[in-house]
């Protein structure tokens, strides 16, 4: 089985590692709002840790498609 994986490109471990990513991404706004900045002192949207989790993975994604 692993013969067979290593003979594929790698372009689709970038492609999977990608796909992957989009799914954390995406994963991040099932979590309600409000669980999210339950703690926080004040509620303003900066503080949502999901807006920065798509961000930095938006980034990590970029890095991908510049090295790809």
């Amino acid at each position: 089985m692993f013969e067979q994986l290593s003979q594929l490109p790698v372009v689709w471990a970038n492609n999977l590692t990608m796909a992957l990513f989009i799914l954390i991404a995406l994963a991040c706004f099932v979590i309600p709002f409000h669980s999210v900045i339950a703690d926080a002192p004040d509620q303003r949207r900066w503080r949502d840790l999901r807006l920065w989790a798509v961000l930095l993975i938006s980034l990590q994604l970029g890095i991908y498609l510049i090295f790809q």
